[in-house]
């Protein structure tokens, strides 16, 4: 063979071994290649987690722990009503603090359709209550109702800062009310699916609120909230169960218990701050006296009175048939009028078809006696159809909020469409309340209820000369106006109670209560009659 041919020879040789190697290289990088695009395996019937993969692709959810594995945190899980199994390979996080029963947790599964999961992560309380978010899968989720579809309800929703897509095919349940903007709802999600309502349900305020302060909450808290009621039950002692309103708490050697306004009785309001516990129970945090109340009121000066009072703003539909005492009819409510009470008529006359407001009382007998009436608008409220009534509620519906209340005495019909909000207090038997309604067929139709802070519930005291009151017509009926009393401003709602004609330069007590934007709401404005000086304590939350 030729020198020429043995150098080819060679060269050949060396071609084909590095051809050979080349293909082992490649071949040993798609192995790799496939390795990592199939992170799964099976091991004893279980899927094992064997990489890194993409984490975006793996559904996850957040849930509070309800049940762990015996002996160790190998096994069957329950997290947020959900099955959840954890095995060798599964990872646990405990950043933000221990795993444990009750403690809200993200749980990631392996594989879409898998109960197993990869990780466990704890989490802030808060994510689990009235949170929520892109990563939730198939979870339940409480939150505040942000933004919804105009003019339906397919389409886009936010709900405490996330947005859900509701269509065609979302069931839609409202027992606690319609749906709207500030309304608590509780969203489940279809499964698989990130945003993607299954069904939607509007829900008690309480079930939404994450809570005012920083104090941590016991085990097994996963919300808070607060309201005014009537005390129907309490134990001597006052550690135990205490039945308010509707709803049952109970009282610990830790609860706090305020009685500045006077000591627990039966029939009395109060208030209470309560925790909402994972099994559905509440566990009261503070109970207090809620009414405080500085007399000069000629029908009474105790508290049980104070309940028995409210006003209301509504049309004239009927007098007496002969002058202005007897029976007076407005927004389908009856009301007596004596000669104890005061007409004020300022600028017109009374008359059916004009807007007045009434203050009343309720006596022994179930009748509302009007201590005041004043005109507010003598050719009727221009353009609006609804009557308002302002008071304690008596009675509401065993189950949900659509059926028949009872508000100082009148009934009132919810139905699928009425609102309710519960910006004060949750709704329950003794709570103040004011109830804009139309009426239909002889039937007061609830158009809104929402809760109000009662009259002398508020957490501050003050005497002063009235300086300014915001009391022409329209604002007094329809919007908040403004007072200024003792150099001190106060908004008045239509839910503060006025007790009495007041003027310029009278001397007035007013609670009131402090907003998150620092305005001080009056609950309660009251005339005194002062023949020395007087020094009142102020007391502030």
């Amino acid at each position: 063979m030729s020198q020429v041919n043995k150098s080819l020879a060679s060269h050949w040789w060396m071609f084909v071994i590095a051809a050979v190697f080349g293909s082992m290289m490649v071949g040993a990088s798609v192995h790799t290649v496939l390795a990592a695009s199939a992170p799964e395996v099976q091991r004893n019937g279980e899927v094992a987690w064997t990489g890194d993969g993409d984490d975006n692709d793996r559904p996850r959810f957040r849930g509070l722990v309800e049940q762990m594995p015996e002996g160790g945190r190998i096994g069957e899980w329950r997290i947020g009503g959900r099955t959840v199994v954890a095995n060798a390979q599964t990872q646990f996080d405990e950043t933000e603090g221990a795993i444990g029963l009750g403690v809200c947790v993200k749980v990631e599964f392996v594989s879409q359709g898998s109960t197993t999961a990869r990780e466990i992560d704890s989490e802030p309380l808060s994510d689990c209550n009235g949170g929520g978010d892109d990563d939730d899968d198939g979870a339940e989720i409480y939150g505040i109702v942000e933004a919804m579809p105009a003019g339906g309800t397919v389409g886009a929703w936010t709900v405490s800062g996330s947005v859900y897509t509701v269509t065609v095919q979302t069931e839609l349940k409202t027992e606690y009310g319609a749906f709207d903007i500030g309304r608590c709802v509780k969203i489940h999600l279809m499964a698989g699916s990130t945003n993607t309502v299954r069904e939607m349900e509007t829900e008690r305020g309480f079930k939404c609120s994450g809570g005012d302060d920083n104090t941590p909450p016991p085990a097994g808290v996963i919300g808070r909230g607060e309201l005014y009621g009537e005390l129907k039950s309490f134990p001597q002692e006052l550690v135990g169960v205490w039945e308010i309103g509707v709803l049952t708490f109970t009282a610990t050697t830790n609860t706090e218990f305020k009685t500045a306004n006077g000591p627990f009785t039966v029939g009395e309001i109060v208030k209470v701050e309560f925790y909402v516990m994972q099994d559905g129970t509440f566990l009261a945090r503070e109970i207090k006296t809620a009414m405080a109340n500085w007399g000069g009121d000629d029908d009474d000066d105790d508290h049980g009175g104070d309940r028995q009072k409210g006003h209301a703003f509504g049309v004239v539909e009927q007098l007496p048939a002969e002058g202005l005492l007897g029976v007076w009819t407005v927004g389908g409510v009856s009301y007596s009028v004596t000669n104890n009470t005061e007409l004020r008529a300022r600028g017109g006359s009374f008359a059916v078809g004009v807007t007045v407001k009434i203050e009343f009382r309720v006596d022994g007998n179930g009748n509302r006696i009007a201590k005041e009436i004043k005109l507010m608008f003598p050719q009727g409220a221009p353009g609006n159809t609804e009557a308002t009534f302002v008071g304690f509620i008596d009675a509401m519906p065993p189950t949900g909020y659509v059926g028949q209340w009872v508000v100082n005495g009148v009934e009132f019909t919810a139905n699928a469409q009425s609102k309710f909000k519960e910006d004060h207090g949750a709704l329950t038997v003794g709570a103040y309340v004011k109830v804009e309604y139309r009426l239909n067929n002889g039937v007061r139709m609830i158009h809104e209820m929402e809760t109000a802070v009662p009259p002398g519930a508020g957490d501050d005291n003050f005497i002063g000369n009235v300086e300014r009151m915001d009391d022409n017509v329209i604002a007094a009926a329809l919007t908040d106006s403004v007072w200024v009393i003792g150099g001190r401003t106060f908004v008045v709602t239509p839910s503060t109670r006025v007790d009495g004609a007041l003027n310029l330069s009278d001397t007035a007590w007013v609670n009131s209560y402090t907003t998150t934007s620092g305005e001080q709401v009056a609950t309660r404005i009251q005339g005194l009659t002062l023949n020395n000086f007087v020094y009142l304590p102020m007391t502030r939350r």
